[in-house]
């Protein structure tokens, strides 16, 4: 975990202490530290300052406007896949022209919008979008810049539900269509050709399936200046993976931004590239509290109050993370394995399965789940009628709620009962 370390057997996030947070902070809440996710995205920066290339943060991993504009403030930009996220960026700080929009449904209003705040480019996941596109520009007697997102058939190696590069995924366009599509869009007065886009997948901790798809898209881009058309911009797409476990310790960074600095040395175009959970994935936990201890003939378990709910990644893509004590009270030779489960009505409500913790955990005992900064409070939902729960930001010995807790009474307040229900 970036930017959280144990100081006298008590969890620090930078320079304070979990505990005092929670002296002022109901459980459960999430929990980011500003110098973890600037030293993430340092990591990329740093190594890439030599090359032209716009690290262009995806939103959906976290779309808190605090850590937006965090990131803005370091020069980066914004990959965006719906009109709230653009509006949070450009909130943010960050300006139209270093954002990209993504996504295969892209509305007429987004379209209008994203036109309006001048963007840097619309990648273009199908002809349907593309006609859309043109007809709204010319509406407004505007040139909107494209890029068409190619799908390069390339298995990633990660979670069959965030693989989006293969011929059977919903995104982009293949090879053979995408050339069809840039010379269509070559004969319109009002589309601007400035890029190629792909994207292959998330939590990827393999480099072949990066270096494959990029040499695909290398190859891809002379066969456009073969027909004379000419680009300005490289998407590389995102899906660099994070270690969520503590057995593994992939890290890919080195290797990865070698291949985007071979990339620009053979085409000195500009190159994008969409990091979202390697920017803030190991950056952000998750602080909840014991409610009860039971056991049965088969297993022993703890319940917390943080749920599938807040933190659904388990739940939906089966995915592991560790949880550990706030404060440690004793050896491993004093300890169980529990099943950590939340309080939804779903039996899939399981946080971990076999976490070895003290074995005299009792209830109000805090906890935390790692590397939960990406894909967290973003995926959180009112199921079952509760809370969404505040997320807290770390600077050094301060921490700020960036995101309140929105209690049901908020969420009723929005809902009508109609007249003959009266």
């Amino acid at each position: 975990m970036e930017g959280f370390s144990y100081n006298n057997k008590k969890l620090h996030c930078e320079q304070i202490s979990i505990e005092k947070i929670c002296k002022k902070i109901d459980t459960p809440f999430y929990l980011y530290s500003s110098k973890g996710i600037l030293s993430n995205f340092n990591a990329l920066s740093n190594k890439l300052k030599n090359c032209n290339v716009l690290i262009a943060y995806a939103v959906k991993a976290n779309s808190n406007i605090s850590i937006l504009r965090l990131l803005a403030k370091k020069g980066a930009g914004a990959d965006v896949v719906s009109y709230g996220e653009l509006i949070r960026a450009i909130k943010a700080g960050i300006p139209g022209k270093k954002i990209v929009f993504s996504g295969v449904g892209k509305t007429d209003l987004e379209i209008s919008k994203a036109i309006d705040h001048k963007i840097l480019q619309f990648n273009i996941e199908s002809l349907h979008e593309l006609h859309t596109i043109e007809k709204i520009s010319r509406e407004k007697n505007i040139k909107a810049n494209i890029a068409v997102r190619i799908n390069p058939d390339i298995e990633a190696g990660g979670h069959p539900k965030i693989s989006t590069g293969k011929k059977t995924d919903k995104f982009g366009i293949s090879i053979t269509e995408a050339l069809k599509v840039y010379k269509l869009a070559s004969d319109s007065s009002f589309l601007n050709i400035v890029g190629v886009d792909m994207h292959i997948g998330s939590q990827i901790l393999q480099i072949k399936p990066f270096n494959n798809s990029f040499k695909k898209i290398e190859r891809f881009c002379k066969k456009l200046e073969s027909i004379n058309i000419k680009i300005k911009n490289i998407d590389l797409g995102g899906g660099l993976g994070v270690n969520y476990s503590d057995k593994k310790n992939v890290d890919l960074t080195k290797e990865y931004t070698n291949l985007i600095k071979n990339i620009y040395s053979s085409t000195k175009k500009k190159i994008i590239i969409e990091p979202g959970r390697f920017i803030v994935a190991n950056a952000g936990i998750l602080v909840t509290k014991v409610i009860y201890k039971k056991k049965n003939d088969k297993k022993n378990f703890i319940v917390v109050d943080a749920g599938m709910n807040d933190f659904l990644r388990p739940a939906l893509y089966d995915a592991r993370h560790n949880v550990k004590h706030v404060i440690i009270k004793s050896n491993k030779s004093n300890s169980d394995f529990f099943d950590i489960v939340g309080p939804i009505c779903e039996s899939a409500d399981v946080v971990a399965e076999n976490a070895n913790l003290d074995s005299d955990i009792k209830k109000d005992d805090l906890l935390f789940i790692d590397n939960v900064g990406a894909y967290g409070a973003t995926m959180s939902s009112t199921y079952n009628s509760r809370s969404l729960i505040p997320e807290i930001l770390v600077h050094k010995k301060m921490f700020y709620k960036i995101r309140n807790k929105m209690e049901a009474d908020d969420f009723i307040k929005l809902e009508k009962i109609p007249n003959w229900l009266k």
